[in-house]
């Protein structure tokens, strides 16, 4: 009767630039939405955040109402400070996928969830043993959480309905502030935005909420968004 509602959430890098008040502010405005799902696709903190012990779980804290609907995997940076990450999510009750499926039921029908940890080198292989190992659900609407949108030409086809990623900040530079399609990954071999095709598979990249480093965005604003999936008929 209606789309499975999905929020999104991907590197907020807590830190200076994105105080624990502003994260929680955001998430706070997504859930007014009443999603079905909420994926946290990494990079949870700067360098700069992790010298605050339990500032990520006070940031993260309005998922703690919804967190049997809250899946969430590491990016880069999370390696960086894993306990810290973990700790907060664990906290929150929000499962965190480390190479590993989830099974879950909503409102409009079941859905296998695969999230991939990040690795920088051997992507091909990660990503395809990872779908090995999980085949396809019959009946399940299939989504892989999968930071860098880099692995996503290693995706067999056909084995994820809809891939999930961020990573790129959509590029942090760039001309959509002026309506435009344009930031300065478009011809680098980083999908930098939006939504990407590959025979049937599906990538959606987000924009992110936050920054890594110093705040430069020039016309690539932060992403707030909610996905609705709409079965093909």
């Amino acid at each position: 009767d209606r789309p499975l509602r999905v929020v999104q959430i991907t590197d907020p890098h807590l830190g200076p630039w994105q105080p624990v008040e502003r994260l929680r502010r955001h998430i706070e405005r997504l859930l007014s939405h009443d999603p079905d799902l909420v994926l946290l696709t990494g990079d949870f903190l700067t360098m700069e955040g992790m010298g605050s012990p339990g500032a990520l779980a006070d940031a993260l804290a309005p998922l703690r109402d919804i967190a049997e609907r809250c899946f969430a995997i590491f990016g880069n940076h999370d390696h960086e400070a894993p306990e810290e990450v973990r700790g907060a999510l664990s906290t929150l009750g929000v499962r965190l996928l480390i190479d590993e499926e989830a099974v879950v039921q909503t409102p409009v029908g079941p859905v296998q969830i695969l999230g991939a940890d990040y690795v920088g080198r051997g992507r091909r292989e990660h990503l395809q043993d990872l779908l090995a190992r999980h085949p396809r659900r019959d009946g399940h609407l299939r989504l892989l959480l999968l930071h860098d949108p880099l692995g996503f030409q290693h995706v067999p086809d056909g084995t994820a309905d809809l891939t999930l990623s961020g990573h790129t900040h959509g590029g942090q530079v760039g001309l959509l502030s002026l309506g435009l399609d344009w930031t300065v990954l478009r011809r680098s071999r980083w999908p930098d935005h939006g939504l990407f095709a590959r025979g049937v598979n599906r990538l959606y990249v987000h924009r992110g909420t936050g920054f890594y480093g110093f705040p430069l965005r020039v016309g690539v604003p932060g992403e707030l968004s909610v996905l609705e999936l709409v079965p093909e008929a």
